[in-house]
């Protein structure tokens, strides 16, 4: 008896049976030679199906549906959160504390006689209640001339009161307006529609004994943080089981199941190539983006279960696409170590990968999709569009996969059963992002197809059934997003989103491809390159599979239209940032596949027209790799990598690989080759191929580039080194990151100076001499400031020198060092060092002179200069020397033209983690918190309500601070109020040039959060259950 053998599509006869012993071979053998047992219970299976009256699998598909529909609106658990200032008990002391949105649901004020009085005995206007400094918050004060009650640009005026008791003055807000009742006066002031006032601390001047009976309470709503009460449990469950039912009763084909005998596959090892270069990207890789803001978020809602934003947007939720932050949360619950919360996108990568080559390329190249030269191929062009966009913790690696299953799914479908695995795939991608919807593309490309699967159902009952159970499968969707947010909440967020932005129209995607071809970490050339040669692939593809109109020829004109689309359909998103372009990974590496294949095999049978769109192939590929090379290896947040060409385009061993003609060099001496070995006419009609021979080039040389830069990353500065993070953390040693590698300076005493200083200073200026709108850390003469000298002067282009007094040196620990603060520059002409001596009586004897490290801020404001603090450490010092000055040189005369720098003062080493053990919480900036696993200590947010941070460890400069805007509805916006922000010096270590970063430290003297919290928890209905504020249009 036969079996059939298949290899790829292509069907052959195999005279042995499947009881005989297998050759070697890396195809799959279909048999049976005997009755098939499992395909018998199949057949059952089919006609259990079959038998099914329609009326019940349209029941099953309604009630999915329906209970899909209602679980937005489904009652859940809700939280409503009351502070109460001061604590009741404790004495009235001013304090912090941050409430988001700003203006809270409902405020409660009241101010007692004696806080009222002690305001007013006062000639000078005393603050007895403030909750802002600007004028969105309720201020109560008073002077002689009476009480004021002011908010939002509003004031009322109270007179002095006249009694002794009585007299205390009240103020209400909520939704219906704000009242001030003046018990002295018995009268009420109605401020009918007016705001809540906005809250950002309690403040008072009063003392506690003045201030006693004074208090605050406030109530704060979260529409995000809900969990489904019993109903919705119920309606979760049945659902889901609507779904898998829908699954299994659809139709399938009718054809009997092959079965199939999997042989080794001898290209095995491009499978393990694979993996083990996606493990090893893991490794060493660089950053995403928005690593640090989705792991922050993650880790939050692990701790808090409070699924917001953290850094911005009032806290909203990310939903409706939230999902990868909850699949990341339950992760960081073990470790927040890079190479750990970089395994799922590992993980999706390698599914990704059997998806492309056994789901989409045995389907569009059959016959030749499981050859070593194609399974190399894919692997090539998918590592390409996969390792400079999808390491990390953001959404594009689970939407990729998605989008790659869909287009799998979409080629193959022949059957209801087929559409409804498509649906349920597009269901578990679409709540994702918002990039999401790229899994539509393959879905209107394939569209006859899949109505035309749908559309088998032999009667029109079981067709309206089918249809139920289709929509049932997709109605999982809701389940996803609505499983623990509600239909208030997803409302809410939508709008609290699309207030703040980014929220950019369709119109505006070309923004999109000004970033990719921009100069930063966006536009490098590993970014740039899978995309420009996908879309110059798109028409080459399109011209070769509708001329060649075979069983390639018409997947690759599809696959074409497929990226086409996609890209057309990214424009719906609101945000047109460069890396979202890895979303469609998969599908750029199918065409570019199956665009290789189809040039490769259309070279025997070219004609002169064939001939023709090979050269205008060629020149479209070679512009698209030398704009693709013109970009720079440029990656976020450098200083945890030193790779080469990290702001210039590369050039390996000076190749130009930046210009067209290279790329078409290669082409010509690639084509003339193959005529010249082949000695027939027409050998040159390889010219066909010209865009495939630049395809592969071009990405191999990336990939070699790519990951030939991170593997010398490492070896160039392993300090700060992401990948020795990594490999510390494999190898089961402690690491904490970037804070293993980071010194704090804090500064010491003031030096004093010697009984004989000396000093000459000729054009600079004591106490002065610095732009007057940038000042020195602490006023002149005061702290730091207690000696200060400047060269700048109105209007005057002059060049300055001085030498300052000396200063008694006292005996440095290892530990220590000297520091100055500066502003200005030190460099291009100016100059700053420290001159060391030895006293010897009334003389000193200048032993030697050490010119401290400075990294001054790039792209800094002449107008508005930052302070820095720059030194020498104890073992720079020589030995013997007890006596330091400072020399300075002013020899510049553009806008930096000047120095000013404040006297020498002792500073101390400290490791990053031993100074943070002590200074909690911690706010981590959103670009560089991923890199710092070790801090536990965060500050965290729940119930609208977030704990006040005393360290802020900022990113590298320019800061990115969208943490404390108002204009983006930033969650810590209290520390640009109240927190007073001072920086601690800090350096990489052996690297102080780096800019690493800022230690900041919270210098508000203000009690944090010295207030009561009630946290209520109620059953509301999804929609119209919890008040929200509405941003102010």
């Amino acid at each position: 008896m036969a079996g059939v053998m298949l290899n790829g599509d292509r069907t052959v006869t195999s005279k042995r049976c499947a009881s005989e012993p297998p050759r070697r071979t890396d195809t799959l053998v279909c048999k049976p030679c005997r009755p098939d047992p499992e395909g018998t219970a199949d057949l059952e299976s089919q006609r259990a199906r079959e038998a099914t009256p329609g009326w019940l699998a349209l029941l099953v598909g309604l009630v999915g549906i329906v209970a899909g529909l209602a679980l937005p609106f489904c009652p859940v658990r809700a939280q409503t959160t009351t502070l109460t200032w001061p604590v009741p008990g404790q004495p009235v002391v001013s304090s912090s504390a941050i409430v988001v949105p700003y203006r809270p649901l409902h405020l409660q004020a009241t101010i007692p006689c004696a806080a009222l009085r002690a305001a007013t005995a006062s000639a000078v206007r005393v603050i007895a209640l403030s909750t802002g400094t600007g004028p969105a918050g309720l201020t109560v004060g008073g002077d002689r001339t009476g009480i004021s009650v002011a908010a939002d640009g509003r004031s009322v005026h109270l007179p002095v009161a006249r009694h002794d008791v009585a007299c205390d003055v009240h103020v209400a807000a909520g939704p219906a307006g704000m009242s001030v009742r003046d018990a002295d006066s018995g009268r009420t002031i109605e401020l009918p529609g007016h705001p809540v006032p906005e809250v950002f601390g309690f403040r008072t001047d009063l003392d506690a004994a003045d201030a006693t009976g004074m208090q605050v309470r406030l109530e704060v709503g979260d529409s995000f943080t809900t969990s489904p009460g019993p109903l919705k449990n119920a309606l979760i469950g049945v659902q889901l089981i609507a779904a898998a039912a829908a699954l299994w009763l659809l139709p399938r084909p009718t054809a009997p199941r092959r079965r199939w005998l999997r042989q080794r596959d001898r290209l095995w090892w491009v499978d393990v190539a694979v993996v083990a270069v996606l493990a090893g990207w893991a490794v060493i890789g660089p950053l995403a983006v928005d690593d640090g803001w989705a792991a922050m978020i993650a880790r939050n809602q692990a701790e808090t279960g409070n699924p917001g934003n953290y850094y911005r947007w009032w806290n909203a939720a990310e939903a409706p696409f939230a999902l990868s932050q909850q699949l990341l949360a339950p992760l960081t619950g073990v470790s927040v170590a890079p190479f750990w919360l970089r395994g799922p996108s590992t993980a999706l990568a390698i599914a990704t990968w059997f998806v492309l080559t056994r789901g989409v390329l045995r389907a569009a190249l059959p016959g030749v999709a499981a050859s070593m030269r194609v399974r190399s191929l894919a692997a090539l062009f998918l590592l390409a569009t996969w390792l400079p966009f999808n390491l990390g913790t953001r959404p594009e690696p689970y939407v990729a996969l998605g989008v790659t299953a869909v287009l799998a799914l979409a080629i193959r479908a022949r059957s209801p059963a087929g559409v409804g695995w498509l649906l349920l795939v597009v269901a578990v991608t679409v709540p994702i992002s918002a990039n999401g919807l790229l899994v539509v593309a393959p879905m209107m490309v394939f569209a006859p197809r899949l109505i035309a699967a749908v559309r088998a159902a032999s009667a029109r009952m079981h067709l309206s059934a089918v249809v139920a159970m289709l929509c049932c499968v997709a109605a999982v969707a809701l389940t996803v997003v609505f499983a623990d947010q509600t239909w208030d909440g997803v409302v809410v967020a939508t709008d609290w989103h699309n207030f703040f932005g980014p929220s950019l129209r369709w119109h505006e995607e070309p923004l999109r491809y000004r970033y990719l071809l921009g100069s930063d970490q966006q536009g490098s050339f590993a970014k740039r390159l899978p995309v420009l040669l996908s879309v110059a692939m798109v028409p080459i593809t399109l011209w070769a599979g509708l001329r060649r109109g075979d069983r390639i020829g018409r997947p690759g004109a599809r696959l074409a239209g497929v990226v086409a689309t996609a890209l057309a359909l990214l424009a719906l998103s609101p945000s047109k940032w460069s890396y979202h372009l890895g979303s469609a990974a998969g599908l750029l590496a199918a065409l570019l596949t199956v665009g290789v294949v189809m040039l490769v095999q259309r070279v025997a049978a070219a004609d002169r027209y064939g001939v023709l769109a090979g050269v205008v192939g060629s020149a479209l590929a070679a512009g698209a790799a030398a704009l693709a090379f013109a970009g720079p290896n440029a990656w976020w947040l450098p200083a945890v990598y030193d790779v080469p060409w990290a702001d210039t385009a590369p050039r390996p061993l000076g190749l130009p690989l930046a210009h067209p003609v290279l790329w078409l060099g290669l082409v010509a001496a690639l084509s003339a080759a193959a005529g010249i070995a082949a000695r027939r006419p027409g050998a040159l009609r390889v010219v066909v191929a010209g865009p495939a021979m630049i395809a592969v080039t071009a990405v191999g040389m990336a990939l070699a580039l790519l990951v030939g830069s991170f593997v010398a990353a490492p070896i160039r500065r392993p300090a700060g080194s992401l990948a020795l993070m990594n490999t510390h953390w494999i190898g089961g040693s402690r690491s904490c990151g970037l804070a293993d590698d980071i010194e704090v300076l804090p500064d010491g005493a003031i030096l004093d100076t010697a009984p004989d200083p000396g000093g000459a200073i000729a054009g600079f200026t004591a106490h002065g001499g610095f732009v007057p709108g940038a000042p020195p850390p602490d006023p002149p003469g005061r702290g730091t400031s207690t000696f200060l000298w400047g060269s700048r002067a109105a209007g005057v282009a002059a060049t300055a020198a001085m030498t300052s007094p000396w200063f008694v040196l006292p005996v440095l620990s290892p530990d220590a060092g000297i520091a100055v603060s500066v502003s200005g520059r030190t460099n291009g002409g100016n100059a700053l060092a420290f001159e060391f001596g030895r006293s010897q009586g009334a003389e000193v004897s200048v032993l030697s002179d050490r010119a401290p490290n400075d990294r001054p801020a790039a792209g800094e404001d002449p107008d508005h200069p930052l302070w820095r603090t720059i030194g020498v450490d104890a073992a720079e010092v020589p030995r013997g020397a007890d006596r330091v000055r400072i020399r300075a040189v002013d020899a510049r005369t553009d806008a930096f033209g000047w120095l000013a720098f404040t006297g020498p003062r002792l500073r101390s080493i400290v490791p990053l983690n031993r100074f943070l053990a002590g200074h909690g919480p911690v706010l981590l900036s959103w670009p560089q918190s991923f890199v710092f696993p070790c801090v536990r200590d965060i500050a965290t947010i729940s119930g609208g309500v977030a704990q006040t941070p005393v360290v802020v460890i900022e990113s590298p400069r320019p800061w990115l601070t969208e943490d404390r805007d108002p204009d983006v509805g930033g969650t810590f916006t209290e520390l640009a109020q109240f927190g007073n922000l001072y920086e601690i010096p800090s350096r990489l270590v052996g690297h102080p040039e780096v800019d690493w970063g800022t230690v900041k430290v919270s210098g508000d003297t203000a009690s944090r959060d010295a207030y009561q919290r009630t946290v209520t928890e109620v059953i509301v209905p999804g929609s119209g259950g919890v008040a929200h504020q509405r941003p102010e249009r």
